[in-house]
């Protein structure tokens, strides 16, 4: 696939991802509907950022960075929008279960960023032949 197909495709998707995140809020009452809206709020939230994050990240790449290796470059920006996605949502539920506080925040980052250090430092074992 082609940077430019993976471009196209991401904004649709996130665009997609961001009217159902709308229309959760927009048709869902979430003292009705209970669990169900929560979940499809929390998905579509999730995916939406997750979309925005990779592609906001892809472009600041493209731009700040010298290395011709695209692919890196977007493996680098979907993983680390996971990352912040997770830690948005994660956030965000714990301020729904009033358990977000400000040393509960820097545990939380500090995982995330223990987390990706190990991806960025991660190197695989070449295989021998023999």
């Amino acid at each position: 696939m082609s940077l430019r197909n993976y471009i196209i495709l991401m904004v649709l998707a996130t665009a997609a991802c961001s009217l159902s995140f709308f229309a959760v809020i927009y048709f869902f009452d979430p003292f009705e509907s209970g669990f169900r809206a929560l979940f499809f709020f929390y998905t579509s939230l999730f995916l939406a950022l997750i979309g925005t994050f990779s592609i906001l990240g892809l472009f600041l790449r493209l731009i700040f960075t010298k290395d011709n290796l695209v692919f890196k470059k977007v493996i680098v920006s979907f993983r680390q929008s996971i990352w912040f996605a997770f830690l948005i949502i994660i956030s965000l539920h714990m301020l729904s279960s009033q358990l977000l506080g400000w040393k509960n925040l820097i545990i939380l980052v500090f995982a995330f960023t223990l987390i990706e250090l190990f991806f960025i430092s991660y190197k695989p074992k070449k295989k021998q032949r023999i």
